[in-house]
């Protein structure tokens, strides 16, 4: 199979930079794969799992936030606002986070916190089911 390089970056540092098989992407209209030589485009991501394959076929499991997704078809570049390793997400914390978000979009919070509160509920979904789906195929 062909590689292609990709970057892999959140606002605070470099997840990943090499060459890959392929990338899996939670697209804000559906989850797509990327491939060496995919036509060129942009396109929004929304919360989810990414997975990428290095060129060794080790597989990279990602819980992101929103990002944005770019291939010129020879390389590409995600750039994500909030990402965690699923080897680095605490079940324990995604649930006792996910709580505190429930707690305070029920409590009627000012919009801003509201809106955070959502964001962090979204995101504490997400890392429950990669770690989960992670955790039941090491089984």
């Amino acid at each position: 199979m062909t590689n292609f390089h990709i970057d892999i970056l959140t606002l605070d540092r470099e997840i990943f930079s090499g060459e890959v098989t392929s990338v899996t992407l939670p697209g804000v209209e559906g989850v797509f794969t990327a491939l060496a030589k995919h036509m060129a485009f942009v396109t929004p991501l929304t919360f989810g799992e990414v997975v990428y394959r290095d060129a060794n076929n080790k597989q990279t499991n990602l819980s992101i936030a929103r990002g944005v997704f770019s291939t010129d078809g020879k390389s590409a570049t995600l750039l994500i606002e909030d990402a965690s390793f699923a080897s680095e997400i605490s079940e324990e914390k995604a649930l006792a986070a996910r709580q505190r978000a429930e707690e305070l979009i029920k409590k009627g919070v000012s919009k801003e916190d509201k809106a955070a509160a959502i964001y962090q509920y979204r995101k504490s979904l997400v890392d429950i089911r990669v770690v989960r789906k992670l955790r039941n195929v090491a089984r």
